[in-house]
């Protein structure tokens, strides 16, 4: 309500081409209750989740010139940590990071940095990341890796065992290998990193809308599904030397870096209505850049925030606004509007007369894709969006 559009939740499965028609899930503030029926095409695409059929969706709505929160609904961290690595202002905070592209790249990598994470090139959740640590006179390697919340850990006698062990986990999934951060730990040795929620807002600038720390479970190797608290006040617990005015330079030096990594980011795929952006601060206090994330949960906010978080659910709603209107165009699109098929071309004129016909009105539509779209929907509700 508060942002002034028509919010629908949908999957692949309930697209007709055919038809141009969506079998959605909205609410009925009328009824108080949630309601399916037949919906027109969306303006805009706010993809939350996404399956085998979510690409090939995308692209079509693509040809018919609808419009997405963001250019890409995932990272592929190898080519994201490729383009940022060339970024002189980002280069600075990115970990020692190898794209293995043999066994042998993987063996070397986890020689030479003895504490380090294989992570897939995609992965949500922490749940495609495995922590490896070598021990002291080569006596074998620690793993450890969560699966939906638990954490198993075990140890490979050599390395031979260990690559076994990886091969296992990962499959035939392709893999980089990250140098471990010496990162800030609490008592029984929790890791402590940050998840910052950036996003653009109705005047399409930048918003630093929270930042969170995030403590992980006890020897946890990742911070997922742990607590979550507001970081200007968890980090004099966790830097109790630091002056008032060292930490206010931290906190400045912090949203620089968000900056920084948010501009990078957007000249390689284009523009964003939102990232989540994992970050750490080592016992130097310097910022290190861990992964960006397309599709951000928004739990670590709510949990950290509370109430206080709605503006994370209500900016991409008012950023959709903001774009339905634009001639905004993923950048990473290879078909140009000039070379589109005639029947795509003449789909995306039709679609441009609706928008027209729809601004004369006053009226905004949205739609959502989301494999989890129950707990959004309960989100919003709660809300009052």
């Amino acid at each position: 309500m508060e942002a002034g559009t028509t919010l629908i939740f949908f999957t692949a499965e309930d697209v007709n081409f055919s038809k141009r028609q969506i079998a959605g899930t909205s609410f009925d503030y009328k009824e108080k209750k949630w309601t399916k029926k037949s919906f027109p095409f969306p303006d805009v695409i706010y993809v939350r989740g996404g399956g085998d059929g979510t690409a090939d969706l995308l692209e079509k709505f693509d040809g018919l010139g609808i419009k997405r929160i963001n250019p890409i609904h995932a990272f592929n961290k190898s080519d994201l940590y490729q383009h940022l690595n060339q970024d002189q202002n980002v280069r600075p905070h990115l970990p020692p990071t190898v794209n293995v592209e043999k066994w042998s790249d993987m063996e070397s990598s986890l020689l030479k940095f003895r504490h380090a994470y294989v992570k897939a090139h995609r992965g949500r959740k922490g749940l495609q990341v495995m922590r490896v640590e070598r021990l002291p006179n080569d006596t074998g390697y620690l793993y450890s890796y969560s699966i939906i919340g638990k954490l198993v850990r075990g140890k490979a006698i050599n390395m031979e065992s260990l690559l076994k062990t990886i091969r296992a986990f990962f499959g035939d999934k392709k893999v980089i290998v990250q140098r471990a951060i010496d990162l800030v730990k609490i008592k029984n040795n929790r890791l402590v990193d940050f998840r910052a929620e950036v996003q653009r807002n109705k005047q399409n600038d930048i918003d630093i809308v929270g930042i969170c720390a995030r403590v992980g479970r006890p020897n946890s190797p990742i911070t997922t599904h742990s607590s979550a608290y507001r970081y200007d006040v968890y980090l004099p617990k966790l830097f109790p030397r630091y002056t008032a005015q060292k930490l206010n330079v931290l906190k400045s030096n912090i949203q620089d870096f968000l900056h920084k990594v948010y501009a990078s980011v957007e000249k390689k795929y284009g523009e964003f209505g939102e990232i989540g952006i994992d970050f750490a601060v080592d016992k130097k206090g310097k910022i290190w850049l861990i992964e960006c994330n397309a599709q951000s949960a928004k739990v670590s906010i709510v949990k950290a925030y509370g109430a206080k978080a709605q503006r994370v659910f209500l900016n991409p709603l008012e950023y959709a606004r903001t774009i339905v209107n634009t001639n905004r165009y993923p950048l990473f699109n290879p078909r140009s509007r000039s070379s589109r098929t005639a029947e795509a071309t003449e789909a995306v004129t039709a679609a441009e007369a609706v928008r027209e016909a729809r601004k004369a009105v006053g009226v905004r539509k949205v739609r959502i894709i989301d494999d989890q779209h129950q707990k959004f929907r309960e989100r919003i509700e709660e809300t009052g969006l």
